[in-house]
């Protein structure tokens, strides 16, 4: 479901304008790249700690003692924000059997019915291109409160497809199956389709919030007018009846407009917390133990187990770290950087962006929509993007999702991003295939860069 209010779509509270880079970025290699906050005023660090308590600090069951942070569920994934973010990075995805741990969320879709209005909660939703299951709505839940039952076991079968570049170097891919087991409500709709969504590292959203719309219309070319096989273009989500367009930068397929909005899905599908754009409890029509479970008490902020303010810090606390940058380049990964560049990667991968204030910064995309290929194509539209479309995922900070264990592209199948960029297809063809005839110490040199990053 997606709803915006005024109130959620703002500006960032902790402005980058004449902060200098030294405050702003860091070239750090330490195990918690993502985790360092900046610099801030008293007011700002005041939100920033509200925030990350909010973020860190599980929430329980209602009713409790407390109202601050009860309400979880009553069906839900995790009982932290952290649970998928560690360290504001990612979170782990498999298990070492290599079956699905919680930060893989298993996505519910109903192609077929592209484009209906639906109703969930009895909330006349805008139109949305993917329809959730009857039975399970938009999410699979693997756990429950109390009385409530886990919807189901999410499981994976892993199928291995071996590649081979023409120097004769092999390489192992794999490819997810995802499936149900335990379903707690019968099964699901015979057309139901499950698509894998893994965590995204929250590196630099705040800047990334702050690029102008211009900017990033600036580069879409949805006709590939220039005929260089690249046709990136936006995804507005609002309904053809709203006058004003919304325009999505974050999440997989761009399908969220701000950090609050995003926050705000979060909470709701994940934690099972009620918030200003999600203020019923997410339970579908035939999980009667979840339409029965108790509900949190009044708190002197209202029923909203995440009032908007909570909401607001939360996002402010995201805002609140620095980004990883390097401040020079070793002479590998300047190698590896101008091989980058040659062979088209950068067409998507944008370099360089610039705020609404005039920072300059590096997330390498250009936060438009691009066809993918067959290979990655998933079931799920959203929005304007097609089940083959995904927004450019930024490629700072990379180094150290690699040396954090995470893995790669939107359901993880990728272990590294050597695998990741040998799954493009669609737009990234071209580019995909100059990397595969480039000389193993080639490739090796862009991979370099890429870790630097």
């Amino acid at each position: 479901m997606f709803l915006i209010w005024p109130s959620l779509v703002h500006s960032a509270a902790i402005d980058a304008s004449g902060i200098a880079d030294s405050e702003l970025f860091t070239n750090s290699k330490s195990s918690k790249p993502f985790s360092q906050p900046r610099n801030m005023t008293d007011a700002e660090y005041d939100q920033f700690i509200l925030g990350r308590s909010f973020f860190s600090i599980p929430w329980v069951e209602a009713p409790s003692a407390t109202t601050a942070r009860d309400g979880l569920g009553p069906h839900f994934n995790a009982n932290t924000c952290t649970s998928c973010h560690v360290d504001s990075g990612g979170a782990p995805t498999l298990s070492k059997d290599g079956q699905p741990l919680r930060s893989l969320v298993f996505k519910l879709t109903q192609p077929s019915k592209h484009g209906l209005r639906w109703q969930l909660n009895n909330i006349d939703a805008p139109a949305h291109d993917s329809v959730p299951d009857p039975v399970y709505g938009v999410q699979v839940a693997i756990n429950g409160n109390g009385k409530v039952l886990p919807e189901a076991r999410t499981r994976l079968r892993i199928e291995s497809l071996p590649f081979t570049y023409p120097d004769g170097q092999t390489i192992l891919l794999s490819k997810f199956d995802p499936y149900l087991d335990q379903l707690a409500y019968g099964p699901l709709a015979d057309d139901t389709v499950i698509s894998l969504r893994q965590p995204p590292a929250l590196v630099g959203l705040g800047l990334l919030e702050q690029v102008p719309e211009s900017e990033i219309l600036a580069w879409a070319d949805p006709s590939d007018r220039n005929g260089d096989g690249i046709s990136g273009r936006p995804n507005w989500l609002n309904p053809p009846e709203q006058q004003e367009k919304v325009l999505g930068r974050f999440n997989w397929k761009a399908s969220e407009a701000s950090i609050v909005n995003q926050s705000a899905n979060a909470a709701a599908h994940d934690l099972g917390l009620t918030n200003p754009a999600y203020p019923e409890e997410l339970c579908q029509p035939a999980q009667l133990d979840c339409l029965a479970a108790p509900r949190g008490r009044q708190s002197p902020h209202g029923l909203l187990d995440l009032p908007e303010f909570r909401l607001q810090a939360i996002a402010d606390y995201i805002r609140g770290h620095k980004v990883p940058q390097p401040v020079a380049l070793d002479e590998e990964a300047q190698k590896g950087q101008k091989l980058f560049h040659e062979a088209g990667c950068s067409g998507c991968h944008r370099s360089t962006l610039t705020t609404e204030k005039g920072q300059v910064f590096h997330p390498y995309s250009d936060l438009l929509l691009h066809d993918m290929g067959a290979s990655l194509k998933d079931g799920r539209p959203e929005f304007l993007a097609s089940e083959r479309e995904y927004r450019t995922a930024p490629l700072w900070g990379i180094g150290g999702r690699v040396r954090a264990g995470e893995r790669f592209l939107h359901d993880a199948r990728a272990a590294t991003p050597e695998e990741a960029i040998l799954w493009h297809g669609g737009e990234a063809q071209a580019a995909k295939s100059t990397f595969i005839e480039l000389g193993r110490a080639q490739r090796a040199a862009l991979l370099h860069f890429l870790e630097q990053l």
